[in-house]
C-alpha cells in the first residue's frame, strides 16, 4: 500500500469502504413479508469486509471498519470464491490519485 495509514486515513477509507459494502445486490433473492406474502425478487445487501489482524486471524465484519487498528484495516477484502477484491488498498489508491491529480488535501 502506497502511503502509511494514519488514524485518520483509516478512519476515511473504513466510512468509504462502507458505502461500497451497502451497495450489492442480489436479483435472484425472493422476498416474503408477514404471513408468506411474495414482496418481489431482489435484495440490497452490505457485503462482509474481511480483516486479518497481527495474529493472522480472519474476521468479517458488516459494519463500518472504524475500530480496527490501520494495519489490520490496511488488510481489507471482500471474498469472491476464490478471488479477492482488496478493496482498502484500492480505495486508498483512489484517494492517492485524487491528491496527485485533483489537488485532493486530506
Amino acid at each position: 500500500m502506497g502511503k502509511k495509514l494514519t488514524k485518520k486515513r483509516a478512519k476515511l477509507l473504513a466510512q468509504l469502504e462502507h458505502i461500497v459494502g451497502n451497495n450489492c445486490y442480489n436479483g435472484s433473492i425472493q422476498n416474503y413479508g408477514p404471513g408468506g406474502s411474495f414482496e418481489g425478487a431482489g435484495r440490497d445487501f452490505r457485503y462482509p469486509l474481511t480483516v486479518v489482524d497481527a495474529e493472522g486471524a480472519k474476521r468479517k465484519t458488516w459494519s463500518p471498519a472504524i475500530d480496527e487498528t490501520p494495519e489490520a484495516l490496511s488488510t481489507g477484502y471482500y471474498s469472491f470464491g476464490a478471488n479477492r477484491l482488496q478493496i482498502i488498498q484500492a480505495l486508498n489508491e483512489v484517494l492517492e490519485y485524487l491528491e496527485t491529480n485533483s489537488d485532493l488535501k486530506l
